[in-house]
């Protein structure tokens, strides 16, 4: 068989070319049309259910994307389903126009469910667009800004005594194992309806705090204070972690009221870190313009994905605005949220998240190299990660939706 015959017959056939030999065939990519949307919750280890979506093209490929956001797991399952019957037969190439058309579809009803269930079908599009074109998908985003991707070991100090001793002593373990910056929330319980942070709990926070600062000079403290406090009680405490000298304080006011936190910020030098519960760029946009934050934390299963989070980090860099993504999710938004951060100049620093190293060893292709310090991003086509039928078998939750 000639080559031109054999490049046309696998084309039409089950084979999926690489890049270079379809264009030297002179050929194009099919058409890639969705045939199937398949939502699946898988359990691993003791976090909670992580929701994913199979999406398959007629030509029989398939992609990965996740829409965890906890405890919403059958909302999303069936908002994913809804979806899926607007997807078929779709385009994959048309991302852009497939997203417009499912935020549209269901305007009337925004909300995180909607964004969870959008942001799982990008990021599976993505994903099958990189197998398409056996590519990562960091080189369909404009190509690597970052080899190595720092991260920020999570809530890793553990049960320990609230005292500079005892944390001065478990971050000299944490800067042993490799890490070079930590985030936690120090504060304890949500406060009364008045939001009010108990000055003996300011002054508990200060020693763990000045522990911290004591076992690492140039360890980067993150603090967590998931919007629980009202302005005098956030003062309060931009002012007593003001000489440590502290990474980012993360939303220590609620985020709905843009001017609030905004005037905290004005009011510190400590970067304010926020983003988390946002849904799509449109919602930054007033985060930006009011100059609320220096450090964006979009997250890539509330956003609408990798095309709103690749939004949103443009509009950030356009405000000299660092991104740190938001990931306490599983696998699959690890690798897209990994791709999309290698790809922008102004990411900072990605949190660690999800720590099953076990399975993650199995569901990323490259394997999971897992660091306290830095990851590197996969290499593998699309996102570079699968769930095996052999995996679902073993940590598939049979959702009853």
């Amino acid at each position: 068989m000639r080559m031109r015959q054999f490049l046309d017959w696998a084309w039409k056939g089950p084979l999926v070319l690489p890049a270079w030999l379809r264009e030297a065939a002179g050929q194009q990519p099919g058409s890639l049309k969705i045939r199937r949307v398949e939502p699946h919750v898988v359990r691993i280890g003791s976090r909670a259910d992580i929701v994913c979506v199979r999406v398959e093209t007629e030509e029989g490929i398939h992609g990965w994307g996740e829409g965890t956001t906890p405890p919403n797991v059958t909302p999303v399952v069936a908002q994913i389903r809804s979806l899926g019957k607007l997807a078929m037969g779709a385009s994959t190439w048309d991302i852009e126009k497939l997203w417009r058309r499912m935020y549209i579809a269901e305007e009337n009803t925004l909300g995180g469910t909607l964004f969870a269930a959008i942001s799982a079908i990008d990021i599976a599009l993505w994903d099958i667009l990189g197998k398409t074109l056996h590519v990562p998908v960091y080189r369909l985003l404009g190509g690597k800004v970052h080899d190595k991707l720092r991260i920020y070991a999570s809530y890793r100090w553990g049960n320990i005594p609230r005292t500079a001793d005892a944390y001065s002593r478990r971050t000299r373990e944490l800067i042993a194992e490799g890490a070079t910056a930590g985030k936690w929330d120090p504060f304890g319980e949500y406060p009364g309806p008045d939001r009010q942070l108990p000055t003996a709990t300011l002054n508990e926070v200060r020693e763990m705090v000045t522990g911290i600062r004591q076992a690492g000079p140039a360890f980067d403290i993150c603090v967590e204070a998931h919007g629980k406090f009202n302005l005098a009680s956030a003062g309060r405490i931009v002012r007593m972690l003001e000489p440590f000298d502290v990474f980012f304080l993360e939303e220590p006011v609620p985020p709905e009221n843009v001017d609030a936190m905004a005037a905290l910020q004005r009011s510190t030098n400590i970067p304010i870190a926020t983003g988390e519960g946002l849904q799509s760029h449109w919602n930054f946009r007033e985060l930006l313009a009011r100059q609320a934050a220096r450090i964006l934390q979009p997250d890539v299963a509330r956003t609408g994905g990798i095309t709103a989070m690749k939004k949103i980090a443009a509009m950030a860099d356009a405000h000299y605005v660092t991104v740190a993504p938001h990931n306490p999710n599983g696998p699959i938004c690890t690798a897209a949220s990994m791709h999309v951060a290698a790809s922008i100049p102004n990411f900072l620093i990605m949190e660690e998240g999800n720590r099953q190293t076990e399975q993650y060893q199995r569901i990323f292709k490259d394997g999971w190299k897992h660091s306290f310090s830095h990851w590197e991003v996969p290499e593998s086509p699309g996102l570079g990660v699968d769930l095996t039928p052999e995996f679902l078998r073993e940590y598939e939750v049979k959702m009853a939706v």
